[in-house]
């Protein structure tokens, strides 16, 4: 009996390092994760706004397929079903957003397989404080996005010098 007890506390002992460490594991895959697709960067307005037209040159004069109507609630600009199909598929959803309070770039990448993970409603949230992108309730459409290729998803610019660029690439 005293053998039986004895086992289940190496068991129970054992689970709960297994647990430790994949809690340690995680911790340390979403620090990387961050790392490698989040950046924050302070520059000059000069040197975001050449950013911006950059990364928005590679679309000529493609329309976006989302915008935002007078309430700033995003609808599509065009049927998402309509459009080719690509063989080119993207490989991420790519993020830019200008604060001009902060002075400050944030450039994020999303890869396609972890878009593919997300819930079909998934939602994207840029708000900082009260003078902000109000990014609330995009749904995108990702197997439609995964379909369609490389696209420039939204251009998004508001009165205060907020600027929010999403595209897939």
């Amino acid at each position: 009996m005293a053998g039986t007890k004895r086992t289940w506390l190496w068991v129970i002992g054992g689970a709960a390092v297994f647990i430790l460490i994949a809690i340690v594991g995680i911790a340390a895959v979403s620090v990387l994760y961050v790392s490698r697709h989040v950046q924050a960067t302070t520059m000059s307005i000069g040197d975001a706004i050449a950013t911006f037209e950059s990364a928005r040159g590679r679309f000529g004069q493609q329309q976006p397929l989302y915008e935002l109507d007078d309430e700033e609630q995003p609808f599509t600009t065009v049927d998402l079903t309509s459009l080719p199909s690509s063989t080119d598929r993207p490989s991420a959803l790519f993020i830019q957003a200008w604060n001009p309070d902060e002075a400050r770039l944030v450039k994020m990448s999303i890869p396609f397989w972890l878009l593919r993970l997300a819930p079909a409603d998934m939602k994207v949230d840029a708000r900082t404080d009260s003078r902000h992108f109000d990014f609330h309730d995009l749904h995108l459409d990702i197997e439609q996005l995964d379909r369609i290729g490389p696209a420039l998803v939204m251009d998004y610019r508001n009165e205060n010098g907020v600027r929010v660029l999403l595209w897939t690439d």
